[in-house]
């Protein structure tokens, strides 16, 4: 048995079928708050609505499981908290699944985690990667970009009822994108292979700007206009918007990352390892 956590989300989604095919029996462990909970599970799909905050629901979730993925996020829902999700949540999971014997833990993690981090985001990953380190079971963590095609649902958000695609910042710094598709093939792949083992692997898909993803977009649309947010008023959200709106100011702050170039990462060669995983590009995902 394979515990998903998150496995609701866009990421778990699209690997809980992918593990399904491989011949796994998959356990998906989800509030069911963020994204719909299934009504009825899947031919050898398990369902079990929990919470990470809760021990008792992670105890149950990793209870006879062989092998965990952890795939659940905070940062983009407005209704949750980095630190208690991807921090606190996580290292509680990692701490259940070693207790439990679990012998494997494959974490999503994100590039530029690092205890130093500069947004409070890449902080959380590097404490949960840490936890997950020490606790003795066998590991592998893949840093990934932002998600292709969350960033592509808020950037066109606005398309249809305000014809815009929304830019942040001056949209010319490098972005390193990972499809989620391509994240699922390499979660797949290291739940098997033990030569994934015991490493973190930087995993992307495409790097380029804001203004080139807009202009892909508004290609393939045929119609819309850029309505671009300042980087002026990205810093001032950053700070302005911390009492009311936590998850607009996180947005913001990782939006001055982001232009600072931060964000893009060199992923030729850890794609050059797996040949056989077909890299998604930016056009694939639009006509998706």
């Amino acid at each position: 048995m394979i515990l998903v956590v998150g496995g609701t989300g866009r990421l778990g989604r699209a690997l809980v079928p992918l593990l399904v095919e491989a011949g796994h029996q998959v356990r998906i462990m989800a509030r069911g708050k963020s994204q719909p909970f299934p009504a009825t599970a899947a031919d050898g799909v398990e369902l079990l609505r929990g919470d990470l905050a809760s021990e008792e629901d992670c105890r149950k979730a990793v209870a006879g499981c062989t092998a965990a993925v952890f795939a659940a996020s905070g940062f983009g829902i407005k209704d949750s908290d980095p630190r208690t999700v991807d921090r606190d949540g996580a290292i509680r999971l990692v701490h259940a699944a070693a207790a439990a014997g679990v012998e494997h833990l494959v974490m999503m993690s994100m590039h530029g985690a690092a205890g130093n981090g500069p947004i409070e985001f890449l902080r959380c990953k590097a404490a949960a990667e840490d936890a997950l380190r020490a606790s003795g079971m066998a590991w592998t963590v893949i840093r990934a970009g932002a998600l292709l095609e969350q960033r592509l649902a808020n950037m066109t958000a606005p398309l249809e009822s305000k014809d815009k695609v929304m830019v942040f910042g001056s949209g010319r710094a490098p972005v390193t994108y990972t499809s989620v598709k391509d994240a699922a093939a390499l979660v797949v792949r290291a739940v098997s292979d033990p030569a994934l083992r015991n490493r973190v692997i930087e995993w992307g898909s495409a790097t380029a700007t804001a203004n080139e993803v807009a202009e892909a977009v508004l290609a393939r649309s045929g119609h819309g206009s850029v309505q671009r947010i300042p980087a002026a008023a990205e810093r001032v959200l950053s700070v302005a918007a911390r009492p009311f709106s936590p998850f607009l100011a996180r947005i913001a702050k990782a939006g001055i990352w982001e232009e600072s170039g931060g964000a893009a990462f060199q992923w030729a060669p850890s794609r050059a390892e797996f040949p056989d995983i077909p890299v998604t590009g930016l056009q694939e995902v639009l006509k998706s």
